[in-house]
This record gives C-alpha cells, sequence and structure tokens, in this order.
C-alpha cells in the first residue's frame, strides 16, 4: 500500500523528533518517513511527520511560521539556556522582581527581523560538528549570529520568577536564545523552563494525534484516517487538473500545455488527474503558457 501524507503529532517531553519518526516508521512498516522542524528532547507540542511522497514537501512546512507557549524562569542562567544545563550565573536573593511594564520594554528589541545568537547547546554545526557536542567537552566557540525574525510576543502569566509568553515566530528562532537575552536585558538572568508548540504553520495542537494514540491505533489501513494529504502543504497553490494526453505527458517528465498565461514564473500548482488523484507539483513556465513537472508522485 502506497501511504502518503502528514501526521501530526503532539511530541511529549523526554523523546526525540527521531523517536517519534521511528514509531511511526514502524506501525507503518515502511521507510519512508521524515519531519519538519525538530523539536529538542525537552520540547513538547507540534511535530509534523511526513510518509511517502509528502518526504518530499517537508521543506514547505519546515519554512513555516512556528507558535509557541514559553516557560521561562527569571533569576538564574544556564550554559544551554534551558533547564537541562549547568548553573552559571544566579541574581542575589533580595533582587527586585521587574514590573510586568519592565519585562514587556525589555522583549520590544526582541521582536521584529532581529539578529540572534543560538544558544551553544544546539544543533547548529561550526567547523563540521554540532556545537553542543563541543559544548559538552568544554570548548568555548565563537557562535555565529544569524538573522531572524519574531513577529509577536505576548506575555499570558506573570508571577516572578515564572514567566509565561505567547510567541509567534519564523525559521530558525530559538526560543531558549529570547529566554537569556531577556534575562540578560532585565538584569536578572533567565533560562527555558519548558516549551510547547502550538502550531507549525497551518498544523495545529488541535490536529495532533498523541504518542499513545499512535502506538494504539496507527496502522497502514488506518493511516487515511489518521493523516493529512500531502497537498495540505501546498494548499496557497492553484490547483491544475490534467486530461488523460496531458497526464500521460506528465508522467513522461514533459511540459504540460495551458490555455492561459501563468501568473508568475515562480507560481507552483497542485497536480491532479480528472478523477481527483494528486500527481505532484508542478512550475510555472509563464513565458511558454505551460507547466512543467517539478514533483511527480508514481500510482
Amino acid at each position: 500500500m502506497d501511504l502518503h501524507g502528514f501526521l501530526v503529532v503532539d511530541k511529549p517531553r523526554g523523546v526525540t523528533s527521531h523517536d517519534v519518526v521511528a514509531l511511526v516508521r514502524r506501525r507503518l512498516r515502511m521507510r519512508r518517513v521524515g519531519h519538519a522542524g525538530t523539536l529538542d528532547p525537552a520540547a513538547s507540542g507540534v511535530l509534523v511527520v511526513a510518509a511517502g511522497a509528502a518526504t518530499r514537501l517537508i521543506d514547505r512546512v519546515q519554512d513555516g511560521d512556528k507558535q509557541y507557549v514559553a516557560h521561562i524562569v527569571l533569576g538564574a542562567e544556564t550554559d544551554s539556556a534551558d533547564a537541562e544545563g549547568r548553573l552559571i550565573s544566579a541574581a542575589p536573593a533580595d533582587v527586585a522582581a521587574p514590573s510586568l511594564a519592565t519585562i514587556e520594554q525589555a522583549l520590544t528589541p526582541l521582536i521584529g527581523t532581529i539578529s540572534q545568537i543560538p544558544p551553544a547547546h544546539s544543533a547548529i554545526k561550526v567547523g563540521g560538528q554540532a556545537l553542543y557536542h563541543r559544548a559538552r567537552r568544554g570548548e568555548q566557540v565563537e557562535v555565529p549570529a544569524r538573522t531572524v525574525t519574531v513577529h509577536s510576543i505576548r506575555v499570558l502569566a506573570y508571577d516572578y520568577p515564572d514567566l509565561l509568553l505567547a510567541i509567534d515566530c519564523g525559521k530558525g528562532v530559538y526560543v531558549r536564545s529570547i529566554a537569556r537575552d531577556l534575562g540578560r536585558a532585565l538584569g536578572t538572568g533567565a533560562y527555558l523552563h519548558a516549551l510547547l508548540r502550538t502550531a507549525v504553520g497551518q498544523f495545529t495542537l488541535g490536529q495532533a494525534w498523541t504518542a499513545a494514540e499512535i502506538e494504539e491505533l496507527l496502522e497502514p489501513h488506518t493511516w487515511p484516517l489518521m493523516a493529512l494529504h500531502p497537498d495540505v502543504a501546498l494548499s496557497h497553490a492553484p490547483a491544475l487538473i490534467l486530461d488523460r494526453d496531458a497526464v500521460t505527458a506528465w508522467y513522461h517528465g514533459r511540459p504540460v500545455p495551458t490555455g492561459r498565461r501563468p501568473p508568475d514564473a515562480a507560481v507552483e500548482a497542485r497536480v491532479y488527474d480528472q478523477d481527483g488523484s494528486w500527481l505532484g507539483v508542478a512550475t510555472a513556465d509563464a513565458e511558454r503558457r505551460r507547466w512543467r513537472p517539478r514533483q511527480v508522485v508514481a500510482h
């Protein structure tokens, strides 16, 4: 059975993203399974798992915006910027708790298109090695800053030292870095205590299956009931429906003519046959009024 699509998983704390992929592979009894957007073992929430042809669309999902609820603890800083790390500084016991207004003011420079330094304990590679490997060996490594986009940060609750934030951001943002930089701006120190990812692009926690549900329910014959069609990653793209002759050309890798000029040379389309079967993804060739196969799904 050809299984294609996305499974939205509510990843529990304490397991890796790879562990979740391994679970889905085992339940489906297939190897062609991957995930979009790694979650740290200490984090929980939305992890999008792709199977079959959907694995070729993982980049579309990874590029989507992310939404988080972050529990940050003020008053201390760790070397990994989260609760798993070693304490490296702590505010004096008699330090005054910053006001909510002060916290909101300190968050303002962390919103927008900003330069962010990832944590030393991260999977980013410098010199061919993941930073966390070098950090665990005690090496001092200069972590390069990256340009990222944070759309918004809202305070959900505050009772010093505990701070709950809702964060809406783009690709590549480290919430641990937000916690670290906030603590330094306040002069109290801070670290990320817990993180829940509530959305990746259009995939939300409300669509997610727990690991226990996957273990109990997921089988090849239940996949269509639990998974989302691969084309959900291209919901923004127009649909192109091919007749029989055009389908033949499509599967031979030939461009498919269109009766009207595609709107833009960079536009993609979801491609179907007249029975509604998904055939893949096409790229517009505006000059020649046709669509070129970009990703072809075999049936």
